[in-house]
């Protein structure tokens, strides 16, 4: 089942946080276009799959520039996010 936001409260990534500049990076499911966006307030995965309106679930598999990463991992600028569903036998499971 795929999901968003967590069952956490809605925020708007594209409200700025005080002292903070907005960052960029990019996002793409694997097999999918590339989408950047901009995340002037949340900056986590979570925050960016949301912007770039990519759904996901509990068994994708998630990383930043390459390496595993977590839904509430901390995003910098010019990273690169990507998204894959599990394969086994080449079957999605």
């Amino acid at each position: 089942m795929a999901t968003r936001g967590r069952g956490r409260p809605a925020r708007n990534s594209n409200e700025p946080a005080r002292g903070r500049s907005p960052i960029f990076v990019k996002v793409a499911r694997t097999g999918g276009s590339v989408t950047e966006v901009s995340l002037n307030g949340g900056r986590q995965v979570e925050d960016a799959l949301d912007a770039a309106d990519i759904s996901y679930s509990e068994s994708d598999r998630m990383r930043v520039n390459g390496s595993p990463a977590q839904l509430d991992d901390e995003l910098k600028d010019g990273d690169i996010v990507t998204i894959s569903g599990r394969v086994k036998g080449g079957k999605r499971i």
